[in-house]
């Protein structure tokens, strides 16, 4: 079958509320923010929005509320040129929301996310006939079933799978045999594996169907396994830079891809991806800090 887009992404879409603070209140205490915003959120969500401001072809496959935060998601999708033909709008649901408050200097951020009413993609939602081709799937797991058939779909059109793993999810063996790039936080490591070394839990990754595994490590760049090598890529360092990390282990993750839809080595993808990821912590938002190509190739 004809691939109709570099990339489809598939999970979570909410809408995030952004609070800049001087400090984090006490309980009991009030304060005044010094800067609000906004944006669309969720990690394959925001991961598709880095991949169309950067030029790539990718749609995006989720379930909004029929209610004014999915109008504003799917409208914020479509400002970053993603396809959005393929999000259910459902009279049954809720949006989801972000309620996040940012420390300011520190970058230091706490989330409450708002999933009351909300309603799952459902396996049966995912149709084999109008599921979007696409030489890559990013997909978050979170609705577990309908990204396990979203990966079947994809595999038998010829593509390959990315799993964004943020969490822990149901039926993890199910999604690690299913997914051909395996991407995750060092704090998904320690909850999975406990006290494992991140080398050995990497190996035990690579055992269970993927090829290869992608370890985020925050300020200290990521970590690039195969069943070959094990590559640390540093991660870029500017002081007094930092505003907000919101929204940049999604851009990461978009920006990985964006270099396997180039064709690049493991290697230059972790570097792209890690620059995009710390240039978006200059702005509030995970939206908002996307950067451009030009100021990731300048900063590389």
């Amino acid at each position: 079958m004809m691939k109709t887009y570099d990339c489809v992404c598939i999970g979570l879409c909410a809408a995030d509320y952004l609070c800049l603070v001087e400090r984090y209140p006490r309980a009991d205490e009030k304060t005044v923010a010094v800067e609000f915003s906004k944006q669309g959120g969720g990690p394959a969500a925001t991961a598709a929005a880095a991949l169309g401001k950067w030029g790539a072809k990718v749609a995006f496959v989720g379930k909004v509320g029929d209610d004014e935060d999915g109008r504003f998601v799917i409208a914020e999708l479509e400002k970053m040129n993603v396809d959005v033909t393929s999000v259910i709008v459902s009279k049954k649901s809720r949006t989801p929301k972000a309620f996040v408050w940012v420390e300011r200097g520190a970058g230091r951020r706490t989330v409450v996310l708002d999933r009351t009413g909300m309603q799952p993609v459902r396996a049966s939602e995912i149709s084999k006939v109008r599921f979007p081709a696409a030489g890559f799937l990013l997909m978050d797991g979170r609705d577990t079933d309908a990204c396990l058939r979203a990966a079947k779909i994809t595999h038998d059109n010829g593509g390959q799978v990315i799993l964004d793993a943020g969490s822990p999810r149901k039926k993890m063996d199910a999604l690690f045999r299913a997914t051909d790039y395996f991407a995750a936080s060092h704090t998904f490591i320690r909850h999975y594996f406990g006290r494992m070394s991140t080398k050995t839990a990497c190996h035990r990754i690579l055992e269970s169907g993927p090829r290869v595994v992608v370890i985020t490590l925050g300020e200290k760049g990521c970590i690039i396994a195969t069943r070959d090598e094990f590559l640390h890529i540093p991660a870029f360092r500017k002081k007094d830079f930092i505003v907000d990390t919101t929204g940049a282990g999604d851009v990461f993750h978009g920006g990985f891809v964006y270099g396997l839809i180039r064709g690049w080595e493991l290697e230059f993808c972790a570097r792209f991806a890690n620059a995009a990821a710390f240039l978006k912590c200059g702005k509030l938002g995970g939206r908002a800090g996307i950067p451009t190509l030009r100021d990731i190739y300048k900063l590389i």
